[in-house]
């Protein structure tokens, strides 16, 4: 079980070891995303801040020196952002995309890094496409994780932007009931993997329309 966690993301299952016996999730992520397009129209990419909740950034700066200020500096957050971009490759970054004629694929994410506000880690990132598209009527934007280790939730307060959109674009966010707490036991969550479809019906959609 720990060989296939750990790449989730800086280390999960090492900072969930004591409530191994929890129904999953076990680390909550509040999120906003913005949906960015070109001048030309096209949409371009994704930016997403995901901020960890209290018991998994505890464990995340375990040990780490903070600075006079009580923040923690680059030398800190820099490797932390990479540990968990690069982690996150494997699951897609939590992120699946489709309009009516296909998926969207995504390039890796740039302009990561990490901020510490409030006692609590935010991760930020870009999710380039491969190819800018010009989305005429509806794109679907999914975020969860396929094995439930991670509950995504938008944030109450300007869950998401539209940046640079063309005239007449919408965007609507349906979030789904949280996951119940589960009568399943350790091994079926031990067995799921990136390609597995029980995380999905968690999943917090974006949905945005363009004449």
């Amino acid at each position: 079980m720990l060989a296939r966690l750990l790449p989730v993301v800086m280390l999960l299952a090492a900072a969930l070891l004591p409530r191994a016996a929890e129904a999953h999730p076990h680390v909550w992520v509040t999120m906003k995303t913005e949906v960015v397009y070109g001048a030309d129209g096209k949409l371009t990419a994704l930016k997403q801040a995901w901020t960890f909740d209290d018991a998994f950034t505890a464990f995340a700066l375990q040990g780490l020196e903070k600075q006079k200020d009580g923040s923690y500096g680059d030398d800190v957050l820099k490797p932390l952002a990479e540990v968990n971009v690069t982690s996150l490759k494997e699951y897609d970054y939590f992120v699946r995309g489709k309009t009516a004629t296909g998926k969207l694929a995504f390039k890796d994410p740039v302009d990561y890094y990490l901020t510490y506000e409030n006692e609590l880690l935010t991760l930020h990132f870009t999710l380039p496409l491969a190819k800018p598209i010009a989305v005429k009527g509806a794109a679907t934007i999914e975020i969860y994780d396929p094995t439930v280790f991670v509950s995504f939730s938008f944030a109450d307060n300007d869950p998401v932007k539209m940046v640079a959109a063309p005239a007449g674009c919408t965007q609507e966010v349906t979030s789904p009931e949280p996951p119940p707490s589960s009568t399943l036991n350790e091994a079926f969550f031990a067995g799921l993997t990136s390609g597995s479809t029980y995380g999905a019906q968690f999943a917090d959609k974006i949905t945005v329309k363009c004449p």
